[in-house]
């Protein structure tokens, strides 16, 4: 008579398997040349002010078609320049925002030469005429992308509406099939105190993005996605 092997003692093999598994990545890892542009990034973000000036310099000075709008949010975003950038790119941002609202035809290009360098990896144009090479580009390496459009935090139903919408044009697209949303970027005003009346608008507005995924000849994923703690549990009654 045999006894098959009980869950704790399978549980420990997996584990096993798992710990020499990421033991052979990061050994793996350290023969891979760091990517400069990469490491910049992530300095960015782990600076206090780095989350509220990546976003601002991307939706303020990369997205607006006026120049002199841009050169005006330039000036406001130099000022939250991450203290880990080089001594130079501080002096360089913090000039340009001096000068971009006087000599935004001058400024602004090379700002954004500039922080393209920086992100150009994970962020792109969402333009249909810039977006399609930058996605062939960008899998051409077998990279799956995760696509997520950025924007300031929705106040208005019009701004959710067309949050949503975009959404929606990125799905419909044959070479995505993988998006991320969160659920406050698609409706306004969502209030904890009607819980139940937030979960069905998110639902009512969620669920033609998931029937469109789900008639996609290729499959497709959506990832709910979150931008507070406090989203937790409407994203999961949403789910």
């Amino acid at each position: 008579m045999t006894m098959s092997n009980s869950p704790s003692v399978v549980h420990q093999a997996q584990s096993a398997e798992v710990v020499t598994l990421v033991r052979k990545w990061l050994a793996e890892s350290t023969a891979i040349p760091a990517d400069v542009s990469a490491e910049r990034l992530a300095g960015v973000l782990k600076d206090p002010n780095g989350l509220d000036f990546t976003v601002g310099f991307v939706d303020g000075v990369m997205r607006p078609q006026d120049l002199m709008v841009a050169g005006y949010n330039l000036q406001a975003v130099a000022k939250k320049a991450p203290g880990f950038l080089p001594g130079y790119l501080r002096g360089a941002i913090g000039l340009g925002g001096v000068l971009g609202p006087v000599l935004p035809w001058v400024v602004i290009p090379a700002a954004r030469k500039v922080l393209r360098q920086m992100v150009g990896h994970l962020v792109v144009d969402a333009t249909p005429d810039k977006l399609g090479p930058a996605i062939a580009s960008l899998r051409a390496s077998g990279n799956r992308l995760n696509i997520n459009l950025l924007g300031e935090a929705v106040l208005g139903e019009k701004e959710a509406m067309r949050r949503l919408e975009g959404t929606r044009e990125l799905l419909a697209r044959p070479d995505v099939d993988y998006v991320s949303i969160k659920v406050s970027s698609i409706a306004s005003q969502l209030s904890m105190w009607s819980f139940d009346e937030a979960v069905t608008r998110v639902v009512e507005r969620l669920t033609p993005l998931y029937e469109l995924a789900a008639a996609s000849a290729v499959p497709k994923f959506i990832n709910l996605d979150m931008e507070e703690y406090r989203d937790l549990d409407l994203t999961i009654a949403v789910f």
